[in-house]
């Protein structure tokens, strides 16, 4: 039986994941009715700093389906809000108690101090746990956007190949020999330097003559497995950008390239970075793709069809992380 008869609770309900639906989930468990508030566009803008949130009705819309799929929309009420209050500090509305997280209680207390002030009656406040990632830290929308995270919590580099020697196994080289994401037919003119990712000699060496300003440059000095060139200036590098150098065999993905790109996104340096590697850079996509955030693009060259774009997305993501998992870990 239900404790309460009406709850109310909120939340921004971006790109919406397990923690948001566990909360909704013990909102139901606790209240027959629940008053769901999301925030507004506006109001989310004047507290969130990161960009790239989705719009209200886009993660208005993922908590309606997820709320038709449990079977219980007459059981809670959608409503926007535009500040911290709400509906709450009128009469509209008379719920017994306010649930929320560790990270929004504050904000409750601060509606108790003001329906005090207004003399309406304080309501009770239920603090719900945050749901973990595989790693132990909290799921939250921020990590998903910054590639760490799936929805689920599932981390997109397993700890383990940041210790191990990865090698393809030889079945999967048809798989990997085809393009995977989208082939162009020339070089992109306009792009996003911040969050451009170039793989390959030929390819870096393009995207520096437009002057792109790729943030992450992987090279090897090798065409086709030929050795081709000899310095960073050859390839149009100015001398300003930081070079990390690593090792890395043919056909393997060594571990320091998963940490040397997590290294790069967590250190928020907007430096150019070029990744030298001393043996070869061919399967680094995958490695880089799992690291980096939603929204950053990565060009490769594939021999006899033309240059590749991939897009950092949660589906290319799990398509890379599945490929990786195939590998043999050694």
């Amino acid at each position: 039986m239900n404790k309460y008869s009406l709850v109310i609770c909120g939340g921004t309900f971006d790109l919406f994941h397990k923690g948001h639906k566990a909360f909704i989930k013990e909102a139901l468990n606790l209240s027959e009715k629940v008053v769901l508030a999301i925030t507004s566009d506006s109001y989310t803008k004047s507290f969130k700093e990161e960009s790239g949130i989705e719009n209200f009705e886009i993660r208005k819309n993922t908590v309606e389906e997820f709320v038709d799929s449990l079977g219980v929309r007459n059981r809670i009420t959608i409503i926007a809000i535009n500040d911290i209050y709400g509906p709450l500090i009128t009469n509209s509305i008379n719920p017994q108690a306010i649930i929320v997280t560790s990270q929004t209680e504050k904000a409750a207390l601060e509606i108790n101090r003001k329906r005090k002030d207004i003399h309406l009656s304080e309501l009770k406040i239920i603090v719900l746990p945050l749901e973990l990632a595989e790693d132990g830290k909290i799921i939250s929308a921020t990590r998903i956007r910054n590639g760490e995270i799936n929805r689920d919590g599932k981390l997109y580099v397993n700890p383990k190949w940041k210790n191990k020697k990865l090698v393809l196994p030889y079945n999967m080289r048809p798989i990997l020999s085809k393009p995977f994401g989208e082939v162009l037919n020339k070089t992109p003119k306009t792009l996003e330097g911040s969050k451009t990712i170039t793989i390959g000699d030929i390819t870096t060496q393009e995207f520096n003559k437009n002057n792109t300003n790729q943030f992450i440059s992987i090279v090897d000095f090798m065409v086709r497995r030929q050795k081709k060139f000899n310095s960073l200036s050859e390839l149009g590098f100015t001398g300003s950008e930081e070079v990390l150098r690593i090792k890395n065999f043919p056909g393997t993905i060594n571990s320091e390239l998963f940490k040397t790109a997590e290294k790069i996104f967590q250190a928020k340096n907007s430096a150019a970075k070029v990744i030298l590697i001393d043996g070869e850079e061919d399967l680094s996509v995958l490695p880089v793709l799992l690291s980096a955030p939603l929204g950053f693009s990565i060009f490769y060259g594939q021999p006899g069809q033309g240059l590749v774009k991939v897009n950092v997305t949660e589906e290319n993501k799990e398509k890379a992380y599945k490929l990786v998992d195939s590998f043999i870990v050694e």
